[in-house]
């Protein structure tokens, strides 16, 4: 396992691009996400995917995040949504994940079994520079066990199993906001950094 650290302030474009290789060489990197850390692998590679599965001990049912680099990317993924597009041009890159209808070009790896994909832009401008890397859609979790607590420390089992781990300290605790938006309405799936007018579930 290699573990990069980067310090408050410190110059992070090395540690972005050696992240963005080992996701395209088929890794699963552990990485500083939206207020916690995640797993992050590429959504295209299948053997990666299955990697990342196993390691987070995750029914294949359930799907990933995915992160794209630049807003306009989600008229690629996710079917028109006018509600989305307003809240994307607000919000994005920001802490706020979107469960949209998919598209069928979207990869298998993040269709939900209803039809359904959620994608966030990082708000992190590092994360996004290793998303912009890939070239393509980076598949996020949070690197806790099944049950756990999502770690604002990049330690523990998971941390330890990753190809590669990025180490910027401790970090806010604060999730993305989850949304799931159909039409016009906007239901709040998780509470987060992003506060919305949204019906609660």
């Amino acid at each position: 396992m290699e573990r990069l650290v980067l310090p408050p302030g410190a110059p992070w474009d090395a540690a972005a691009a050696r992240a963005a290789a080992v996701l395209r060489e088929g890794g699963v990197a552990l990485l500083p996400a939206e207020g916690v850390y995640g797993l992050h692998a590429r959504a295209e590679d299948a053997a990666a995917v299955e990697r990342l599965r196993s390691l987070k001990r995750r029914s294949p049912e359930k799907r990933y995040i995915g992160l794209i680099a630049d807003r306009s990317e989600i008229a690629r993924w996710a079917e028109p949504n006018p509600r989305a597009l307003a809240l994307a041009r607000k919000h994005w890159p920001g802490a706020l994940t979107m469960v949209l209808r998919a598209t069928p070009s979207l990869p298998e790896s993040m269709r939900n079994v209803d039809g359904t994909v959620a994608l966030r832009c990082p708000g992190s401008p590092f994360l996004r520079a290793v998303v912009a890397a890939v070239h393509g859609i980076v598949l996020s979790t949070s690197a806790n066990e099944p049950g756990g607590t999502p770690p604002t420390r990049p330690e523990g089992a998971l941390a330890e199993r990753a190809d590669l781990v990025v180490d910027q300290g401790t970090l806010s605790g604060t999730p993305s906001t989850v949304v799931a938006i159909e039409g016009d309405l906007v239901r709040v799936l998780r509470e987060g950094a992003v506060r919305l007018r949204g019906r609660r579930t």
